[in-house]
């Protein structure tokens, strides 16, 4: 009797069992609702935060749509099931590129990030062609760029809007990536240290240009590798490296009171020779240097017409400027002095027939500081002044007087 009661409780627990068993293995109710989440971002993992809308598909019809917001990501909630993600654009949806395939949402895997890129922009001919065939490049932006590549070095025109530093780099690793000067003269071997298939490149405020002068275009070449396709991605890293030619120009003010000047009618011009040391002085009554004494021959400056040596101040200020860089010495920059605005002024009050002015500590100075900073006295220097037609320096030049180059007086 024992036995049988034993056997009945073992079959009980058993089918207890069983039932227990067959209730862990059954599937758990899914929620009735369930939050889809889609982002939209570059290949850097940036988000898109405007322009994209999310559509969200299910069995091919939509079910809902969402613009991204901030965060460039688009939310809905839906009946729980699976869906297919499609975007659309408040813009010209050839502007854009994205992977379409298996862009899936279900409860298991309720978010998605999806990587846009933008299309480059129309070909155009670089100045420049290997043996002899116009070679073509594409315009990118800052971003993630989807880019089709062909055999052999493919081209891409960066133009900045903004100084800063800049990080390109691309997403296949079997191809070569490089930096190849301008598009009026693209260089052969990159110009910039390749790391990692990226490089870096400082983009100064000086290079972008406003007021109508033009802004530095970067030529970028891609060399094909093992595919057809991948994304050229330009990030902006930080602020560009210091640089002087962003420093403000000081700009030196005339401390001479200007008044127009005319040439004594018959006045004769004497000629420096500057091989020789002459005595300067200044005359404070009218703030002018002359010849041995205050009262001797008085000196004058060509600033409209040509010296022996040199095109005349208003030549050179015509087609670029006159400016001094300074620098302590241990060679760190100082200053930048501009000296153009002041010319300018003595060039309205010159004596218009002859193109002369009277020298004043403002005219001496700007010669001597624009001399040392462009090397016209250090024979040395590639620009130095005192060479003959052959380019033979001219012997004995004082180093003293070489600066009255531009400079003559009236003769008795």
């Amino acid at each position: 009797m024992k036995n049988t009661n034993s056997a009945k409780l073992l079959a009980v627990l058993l089918v207890l069992c069983m039932l227990l068993m067959a209730a862990c293995t059954q599937e758990p109710e899914l929620p009735a609702e369930t939050t889809y989440k889609v982002a939209i971002t570059d290949a850097n993992g940036a988000p898109y935060t405007t322009g994209v809308v999310v559509r969200f598909l299910k069995d091919g019809q939509q079910a809902a749509m969402q613009v991204v917001n901030e965060q460039g990501v688009a939310e809905k909630t839906l009946a729980t099931g699976a869906y297919t993600v499609e975007l659309q654009f408040t813009g010209d949806a050839n502007d854009y590129y994205y992977d379409s395939t298996n862009l899936k949402l279900t409860a298991d895997k309720p978010e998605l990030t999806v990587t846009l890129a933008a299309r480059v922009g129309e070909a155009v001919p670089l100045l420049y062609g290997e043996n002899g065939v116009t070679t073509y490049a594409h315009g990118v932006g800052v971003g993630s760029t989807y880019v089709e590549l062909e055999d052999g070095r493919n081209y891409f025109l960066f133009t900045p809007q903004t100084p800063g530093m800049y990080r390109f780099t691309t997403t296949d690793d079997t191809a070569v990536i490089g930096y190849y000067g301008a598009p009026h003269f693209v260089q052969s071997m990159s110009a910039a240290e390749v790391v990692d298939n990226s490089f870096s490149l400082s983009i100064r405020a000086s290079m972008i240009g406003t007021n109508g002068t033009g802004t530095t275009v970067v030529v970028v070449g891609i060399d094909k590798g093992e595919n057809d396709n991948c994304m050229l991605n330009i990030v902006r890293t930080g602020d560009p490296e210091h640089s002087i030619e962003d420093e403000p120009w000081f700009v030196y003010e005339a401390k001479t009171e200007l008044k127009p000047y005319t040439l004594p009618q018959g006045a004769a011009f004497g000629e420096f020779d500057l091989t020789k040391e002459y005595n300067l002085v200044y005359n404070e009554a009218d703030g002018f240097y002359h010849m041995d004494s205050a009262d001797g021959p008085l000196v004058l400056v060509r600033l409209g017409k040509d010296s022996k040596y040199l095109a005349s101040f208003k030549t050179i200020l015509e087609n670029s400027g006159v400016v001094k860089y300074f620098f302590d010495e241990d060679g760190n920059f100082l200053k930048k002095e501009s000296y153009s605005e002041c010319l300018l002024k003595y060039i309205e009050n010159m004596d218009a027939d002859n193109g002369v002015y009277p020298l004043t500590e403002d005219l001496k100075y700007i010669i001597q500081q624009r001399g040392d900073h462009s090397g016209w006295f250090d024979p040395m220097n590639s620009l130095y002044l005192f060479k003959d037609v052959n380019g033979v320096e001219i012997p004995d030049i004082n180093p003293e007087t070489s600066w009255l180059f531009m400079c003559c007086y009236i003769a008795d």
